[in-house]
């Protein structure tokens, strides 16, 4: 009697713990469920972008900035040690040009969140930016949801491994046995959950793109003074590849023509 009483209590602590949804993922926080915070603001100094208060927050920022021709391949280069110096990693790059034949480069760093808004104001130090907009998700309701759960579940096992102690047949262990597995993936699972959580939000991430001469008119004469170095240093680079392979040609031939002479 009393074996049916403990496993009739377990039962309905499945059914509770069961009522909670357990499938929160990475795309319920990439749709904005938790009321992410945002701003954006224009080539202004960043003074704060502290937007949310909660232990757990998922914080992102995507940026643009301006650079001459002249600077771009040392901006750039500046930004990659400046990602280093805060121990972050690059995830994702990607290199574009216009028709103008001027260059974009879209670099996405990942730091740790504590220092992300100092690193922000550091990026700035390099090059003030043309625009950025900053966001921040608020993820500590699902953590202390999942924290409760968990706690629930971990009583329900406990309470099932005592039932399952005093059972008196084979068919009472296994039909124990089959609930502790359920219990089992359901405590897995919301493991696994909370440390995507705790993974998201130990590092915040800037989108950067670094843009060489934007802005720049077809009626400017910058334009026309960078247009002009390129198609003289495309010419140059053809006038010696050709050398390269007519020079041997033309030796080869002259040489051919001695022979021929002699002969």
């Amino acid at each position: 009697m009393k074996f049916i009483k403990l496993f009739l209590f377990a039962l309905l602590m499945t059914a509770c713990t069961a009522s909670f949804p357990t499938n929160i993922s990475e795309d319920s926080v990439s749709m904005g469920m938790t009321e992410p915070g945002s701003f954006r603001m224009g080539s202004d100094s960043i003074e704060s972008s502290s937007i949310s208060q909660g232990e757990y927050v998922i914080k992102s920022a995507y940026g643009s900035v301006d650079v001459s021709t002249s600077n771009f391949d040392e901006k750039v280069d500046q930004f990659k040690d400046l990602v280093e110096k805060y121990n972050g990693n690059i995830s994702d790059t990607y290199l574009s040009s216009n028709y103008q034949g001027l260059k974009n480069f879209s670099i996405t760093s990942n730091i740790p969140a504590e220092d992300f808004d100092e690193f922000l104001v550091e990026v700035e130090n390099i090059e003030k930016f043309s625009d950025i907009s900053i966001n921040a998700n608020d993820v500590t309701t699902y953590v202390l949801d999942i924290d409760s759960r968990l706690l629930s579940l971990l009583n329900e096992k406990t309470a099932l491994e005592e039932i399952k102690l005093e059972a008196k047949t084979t068919s009472e262990r296994l039909e124990v046995q089959n609930q502790l597995r359920y219990v089992n993936q359901d405590i897995e699972r919301l493991k696994g959950q909370k440390e995507y959580y705790e993974n998201a939000t130990s590092y915040s991430t800037l989108t950067l793109n670094i843009r060489e001469g934007s802005g720049i008119s077809l009626f400017s004469w910058n334009y026309y003074f960078q247009r002009s170095l390129n198609w003289i240093e495309g010419i140059v680079g053809v006038t010696v590849s050709l050398g390269v392979i007519l020079v041997p040609v033309y030796l080869l031939f002259v040489l051919f023509k001695k022979i021929r002479k002699k002969e």
